[in-house]
């Protein structure tokens, strides 16, 4: 039987969390994870603009300010002295977490993508339409088979209409 020899202990587990850093700071601690070669994932979208008649192609997070990480308390600590993160939260669900990236990731691959951040809303929520020809009107919205609507109340008359929407273009109010 071999003895541990004194202060040599098993690393801590590395646990998936989320690293809430300073604006504009996810790449850069991107970098750091790699460098220290840390599992993470940092969601990267592609946005086209023109500049002066050329075509400039940014990458940006998809979740801006926020980059996911495994790590244990000790690479915890190492990520706080970057001064980069405000702070850290533990997943409850780690699987959950990792088949919600997989399928935006999924979602991401091929041309044809266009993934954008859409606002969360839940069924009864009161939204206001902010883009398009209805802008402006407001409902409460209610999902149905996969889609969404809003449901515009007449009070006097005891009525409501439907109207489908696309969550992206409303706003909690």
């Amino acid at each position: 039987m071999t003895q541990e020899e004194p202060g040599m202990e098993a690393p801590a587990p590395r646990r998936w969390c989320v690293l809430h850093v300073k604006p504009r700071t996810e790449k850069k601690m991107a970098a750091f994870l790699r460098h220290d070669r840390l599992w993470h994932h940092l969601p990267l979208v592609v946005k086209v603009k023109k500049v002066q008649r050329r075509k400039v192609r940014t990458e940006l997070p998809l979740f801006p300010g926020y980059v996911f990480a495994k790590l244990n308390p000790s690479d915890r600590i190492a990520m706080l002295k970057t001064n980069l993160v405000v702070h850290t939260m533990s997943v409850a669900d780690p699987r959950a977490l990792i088949h919600e990236l997989r399928q935006i990731e999924h979602a991401g691959r091929g041309d044809a993508a266009d993934i954008r951040r859409a606002p969360v809303f839940r069924e009864g929520d009161h939204v206001r339409i902010v883009y398009g020809p209805m802008r402006g009107t407001e409902g409460y919205l209610k999902r149905d088979h996969g889609g969404a609507k809003i449901v515009l109340n007449v009070m006097m008359l005891n009525q409501a209409v439907e109207i489908s929407v696309d969550p992206g273009d409303c706003e909690k109010i």
